[in-house]
């Protein structure tokens, strides 16, 4: 009888195991260098920000920085086919690694600060950030950062409900300390994250 509680145990650390590497990673600490950037920058491109009705946020993110590199892309085309969904439709960081690499890009999965993510941004490409969407709240999204001064960052936000300017080339504006609160997520190992592509 001992014999079989020691056998289904590991047989469930073993499961659990091969769960967690399919579908997660650990981020990697931003060690960018300490080039100095400017008080303020936002991303200047031509884009479009599309509003998701579901749990499409990684694909609606990950279309923003593809139409940045002058792909056509739509969130919910990409989301039919996106990789390393949950069941309930949601999609973990390392999803949007595969789906990046599987285009052709290099994408990473960081943790940092507030002045990693500005030095990230101010490189000039879309930083998708992984958040909690509002500050008293458990659901958490991705959400590309396009700018950022010496009070707020500047996001892409494909969330109806949390926009609150129209911008150019931003729809949502969130004071820095109160990103850093929403970037405070409950997943362990997911505090202050955010994935960059080249």
């Amino acid at each position: 009888m001992f014999f079989n509680l020691i056998s289904t145990l590991a047989i469930g650390i073993c499961l659990a195991g091969i769960v967690l590497y399919y579908y997660f990673v650990l981020p990697s600490k931003d060690f960018i260098s300490t080039i100095a950037i400017p008080n303020s920058y936002v991303i200047q491109s031509s884009n479009r920000m599309d509003i998701q009705h579901n749990y499409e946020c990684a694909a609606f993110s990950s279309a923003y920085v593809l139409r940045h590199f002058g792909m056509k892309s739509d969130g919910n085309k990409l989301y039919k086919d996106y990789p390393r969904k949950l069941y309930d439709g949601t999609v973990t960081p390392k999803g949007i690694l595969l789906f990046f690499k599987k285009h052709g890009y290099n994408a990473f999965f960081c943790s940092g600060n507030v002045d990693t993510l500005k030095k990230q941004v101010n490189l000039g490409i879309p930083v998708i950030a992984f958040i909690r969407v509002l500050p008293d709240q458990r659901n958490l999204h991705f959400v590309p950062v396009v700018g950022y001064d010496d009070e707020y960052f500047y996001l892409a936000d494909s969330l109806e409900h949390t926009i609150n300017c129209y911008e150019t080339c931003y729809n949502r504006k969130v004071l820095i300390r109160d990103f850093e609160t929403l970037c405070k997520t409950w997943v362990p190992f997911c505090k202050n994250t955010y994935i960059v592509i080249r």
